[in-house]
């Protein structure tokens, strides 16, 4: 930060708070703005620029701040070089602006690094940091100027989702001839907590107030420097679920049974081919290595059973008048049902994962995925299909070893061996455990049934980026959002 003239900086912050706070006066809003967001390359500029537009753009929308203009800020910041973080929060501060998003773009070729930080500068933050996130956004598909907007504005999105759950704003209390008045024309209704800052700087609860159309009507014991305490959880809230059901509309098409029926007509096929398939034109011609090695690690043990469940059959060891055991059986059953069904969940995931990816990222639609009746339709025919299908690569596997391991064991306890008899040329059966059987198909039963319904309440991991470092500031208090419902705040910070 370059230090300024104590007469220059004067001129600046009473100039810049005339210029820019006048036409809000009225409002009574807390004030929000963004900050130069700065870039290292001409594609981060155009993105910086974009993400600036699109965060203001959003908060103006939800109603709940009075905004300003980032080129008057920027303008301003550029001026008197103005930049650093310590340099910004003072700035907030000194221009009354309770709300300041600022932040940086890296440009890693491949991927981008999104710095984003929110600073508060009311009574309760004083100008420190309320909630920082760094962002990689991979860049693997190729993208045009809408994609590269939906992109920004989904990221603005997402921060601004979760810095109004943290971002609380406070509102003073006067009495004028004895009666507790909003010292701010705000038209609040519900119950809210009133607080105060100790010696140490602690915001601490005095008691709560309820609120009718702005005008207080409980009783109110006021003290020096008390103020009223509001939230935007609902909000945040509010803004979660539109963006979350606007991006599904984006990606994926209406569901639709004539695709579902289309799916369950190539089932044997896309079973049958998985070995081959998979590996080479799935997850390798998608460059999904990830996926690759995994399925070489999980499918390998399945197709060693199916393998040898043809190789040693029933049929061919009777040839040789081989004595039969329940496990030769049992694998023959197996590798039959791995053929025409069971290997349909790992053809599922080395397409639908790539898909997916792509299509989040380049916000194309996906007429194949996105089909809550497909997604249903595997899981009940397949073990973990229905999670592949959406995306949830880890626990499609959970399922499909579970499943698959409760199902041969239920094959192998109804199988019955059967011993080669060299005086009469013929073979003696021996006895299965039925009991033993039918617990074991109760249990898979109940398997199946908690994969269904984990499927169809599961939905798709639609963002196109991770946090891979993340700030959350401390909330030592209890409060209550607009709807009157207890809010109880915990701090926490993780970095990758």
């Amino acid at each position: 930060m370059i230090k300024l003239p104590m007469k220059k900086s004067f001129i600046f912050n009473i100039s810049l708070i005339t210029f820019m706070l006048l036409p809000f006066a009225i409002e009574a809003k807390p004030v929000a703005a963004v900050a130069y967001i700065s870039w290292d390359s001409n594609r981060s500029m155009a993105l910086a620029s974009l993400i600036e537009e699109h965060t203001l753009r959003i908060l103006k929308e939800t109603e709940l701040f009075d905004t300003i203009d980032s080129k008057v800020i920027n303008k301003e910041l550029s001026k008197f070089n103005c930049f650093d973080e310590k340099c910004l929060s003072g700035f907030a501060k000194n221009a009354e602006i309770h709300l300041l998003i600022s932040g940086n773009i890296e440009d890693r070729n491949s991927y981008l690094i999104l710095n984003l930080r929110a600073h508060g500068s009311n009574r309760i933050y004083n100008g420190n940091l309320i909630y920082s996130a760094t962002i990689k956004i991979p860049l693997k598909y190729p993208s045009g100027s809408r994609e590269f907007s939906l992109l920004c504005e989904e990221q603005s999105a997402n921060f601004i989702i979760k810095t109004l759950q943290r971002f609380q704003h406070d509102i003073a209390i006067k009495k004028v001839n004895g009666t507790s008045l909003l010292q701010e024309d705000i038209k609040l209704s519900g119950t809210f907590p009133l607080c105060q800052k100790n010696i140490t700087g602690e915001v601490i609860k005095l008691s709560d107030v309820t609120i009718s159309n702005g005008k207080i009507t409980s009783e109110v014991n006021l003290q020096e420097n008390s103020f009223l305490l509001i939230n935007f959880v609902s909000k945040s809230e509010e803004l979660k679920k539109y963006y979350t059901s606007r991006k599904q509309e984006l990606l994926f098409a209406d569901s639709s049974i004539t695709n579902t029926a289309y799916l369950a007509i190539l089932t044997p096929f896309a079973s049958a081919s998985m070995p081959f398939a998979s590996p080479f034109l799935g997850y390798y011609m998608h460059e999904d290595w990830e996926g690759l090695g995994l399925w070489m690690i999980n499918a390998s043990p399945y197709l060693y059973m199916e393998a040898m469940g043809f190789y040693n059959s029933p049929s061919r060891l009777k040839e040789k008048d081989k004595d039969i055991s329940r496990d030769n059986r049992a694998m023959n059953y197996f590798a039959w049902y791995m053929l025409t069904i069971g290997g349909l969940p790992l053809f599922i995931d080395s397409y639908a994962f790539s898909y997916l990816e792509e299509s989040k990222s380049s916000y194309k639609q996906s007429s194949f995925l996105g089909n809550r009746y497909s997604a249903i339709y595997l899981s009940l025919i397949s073990n973990g299909g229905g999670m592949f299908y959406k995306g949830h690569r880890y626990w499609g596997y959970f399922y499909f070893h579970l499943n698959n391991i409760l199902l041969y064991s239920a094959m192998r306890e109804f199988s019955r061996e059967e011993i080669y008899d060299q005086n009469t040329d013929s073979y003696k059966k021996g006895s299965n455990n039925t009991s033993k059987a039918k617990k074991i198909c109760y249990l898979l039963s109940l398997t199946k049934l908690t994969e269904v319904i984990h499927t169809a309440l599961s939905r798709e991991d639609l963002s196109n980026s991770s946090i891979i470092d993340e700030y959350f500031i401390p909330s030592p208090f209890i409060s209550l959002d607009l709807e009157n419902n207890a809010i109880y705040g915990i701090a926490l910070s993780y970095k990758f």
